[in-house]
């Protein structure tokens, strides 16, 4: 019987149907303790990581009888893609399963941050009722999105904005010309985005192209008070910018889903503190329910027809 191992949090359900098929070991806490991965890997046919299992040269070079990798996510960058190419490891990513919760995570950070709505509680329950400081938030009607990657998610991120009849523009190098049920979005240079939009929102795989696109000198032609939203991978924008740009209020607000350093320690989290009109979420733009059910449903069965059961 085929083995699978599971390091990373997956719906039950179907980590019960995978039992059902495979000698199955599920532990959701494993990805911390790479030495014990490396002690199980050689027995292991196919293996179920999300972002936070560090799928590198040891544990690839150790996987002797891995055939599978089912990524419960799309980003690969924590996997040595090349080698398991090279080992004729096959990779199998979730691809569209969380496209509507990433897209309704961004949707509710533009609501939160253009009203200003997030940050009043404190002072409301303590009696200040901070009315007058809160009075100038915006409306996203006929506010611009520049969306940067218009793959699944950042469609569907358009799909739902035409419905506040925002205006809105996109950057992908891939893509020249748009279908016509997605006519009303309008390709652009990265600088036009940058230079355009009231909100920024990033969709892009990181990549030598992608790390550090979003610096010091693309946050400077970005408009007054705009909103820059992350939700691809830490590496693609410069923190250290986006806090100087956000004290200085060059940057309006600011949503950030992922880190270069994940999980963050307290000591990294430091450099986050106090920073004004900021929304810091653990990675989970694409968690729900829902989403959770749908990615493992997918790797689930992905993985049971692999190996033909």
């Amino acid at each position: 019987m085929k083995k699978i191992l599971i390091t990373e949090i997956m719906d039950i359900a179907e980590v019960e149907k995978l039992q059902s098929k495979f000698e199955t070991i599920y532990d959701e806490e494993l990805f911390k303790d790479q030495t014990k991965i490396i002690k199980i890997i050689p027995d292991i046919g196919g293996l179920i990581v999300r972002n936070n299992t560090l799928v590198n040269e040891a544990i690839i070079n150790a996987a002797i009888n891995l055939k599978v990798i089912g990524r419960l996510g799309v980003g690969l960058n924590n996997i040595n893609v090349d080698l398991c190419k090279n080992k004729n490891i096959k990779i199998i990513p979730a691809i569209g399963a969380n496209t509507i919760s990433v897209a309704e995570y961004v949707v509710s950070s533009m609501l939160v941050l253009s009203k200003k709505i997030f940050f009043s509680t404190d002072d409301v329950i303590s009696g200040l009722w901070p009315r007058n400081k809160l009075m100038n938030g915006n409306e996203l009607y006929n506010q611009t999105l520049g969306i940067i990657g218009l793959g699944n998610i950042g469609r569907s991120v358009a799909e739902k904005a035409k419905s506040f009849n925002m205006n809105i523009i996109s950057h992908d190098p891939y893509i020249k010309t748009v279908d016509a049920q997605f006519s009303y979005i309008q390709m652009k240079s990265l600088e036009d985005v940058l230079t355009k939009s009231d909100i920024v929102t990033l969709h892009v795989p990181l990549s030598l192209e992608t790390e550090n696109l979003i610096n010091e000198n693309k946050i400077n032609i970005m408009k007054p008070g705009s909103i820059l939203i992350n939700t691809s991978r830490g590496e693609i924008l410069d923190e250290n910018a986006v806090i100087k740009n956000l004290k200085s209020g060059k940057l309006g607000g600011a949503a950030l889903d992922v880190f270069r350093k994940e999980p963050m320690t307290k000591m990294d989290g430091k450099k986050f503190l106090h920073v004004p009109n900021l929304l810091c979420t653990p990675h989970i733009s694409g968690l729900t329910n829902q989403s959770n059910k749908r990615v493992s449903s997918l790797i689930a069965n992905s993985v049971i027809e692999f190996f033909n059961l």
